[in-house]
């Protein structure tokens, strides 16, 4: 992080979350610019739980590099409220935050992974292992196929563009903040 130009929490009760957030932020961040720059446009709804399951992902495989497995789980919510508040908003980024998180620990505990995602970790972990570019420029890259791949969608109706919905363990939740 240091290396990267990214601010460090050196100590405190939160440091090893903190951290581990900033350090998932940094990279999925790097991906989602990525992304939009590609694509030319704004993150599609179909993304949105994708970029939850990859910070996810990355703090889990993180906090495992640390030796602090339980550690994923608070530094994974933070950063996906945080990368996708600007898209759809605080509420709705902590609704998706907290159903990306459910969904990722129901996987660990089931041993039912989508490869694809944990390839992510894997690559995010040896980026930081190594602190060199092209290990960061791999991770990222395999970020921003991941949401290139979940980019489209079924049609909506012009009403329900406007505010994405989400659903939350069998009860819908649709923001209209943006």
């Amino acid at each position: 992080m240091r290396s990267r130009g990214q601010k460090w929490v050196l100590s405190g009760e939160t440091r090893l979350t903190d951290n581990l957030a900033c350090a998932t932020i940094y990279m999925v961040n790097a991906a989602l610019n990525e992304c939009i720059e590609e694509h030319r446009g704004p993150l599609t709804a179909a993304q949105h739980p994708a970029v939850g399951q990859v910070a996810c992902a990355v703090s889990a495989s993180l906090a495992l590099l640390i030796q602090e497995p339980t550690q994923w789980r608070t530094a994974a919510l933070v950063a996906t409220a945080r990368l996708l508040e600007k898209h759809i908003g605080l509420s709705a980024a902590a609704h998706a935050a907290a159903a990306a998180a459910r969904e990722y620990g129901a996987g660990v505990n089931s041993g039912a992974h989508d490869v694809e995602v944990l390839r992510i970790g894997h690559a995010a972990r040896s980026a930081v292992e190594a602190n060199e570019v092209p290990d960061t420029a791999k991770a990222v890259r395999l970020i921003v196929q991941r949401l290139a791949s979940m980019s489209t969608h079924a049609p909506v109706s012009a009403s329900d563009a406007a505010a994405p919905a989400y659903d939350l363990g069998g009860a819908t939740f649709r923001s209209s903040t943006t």
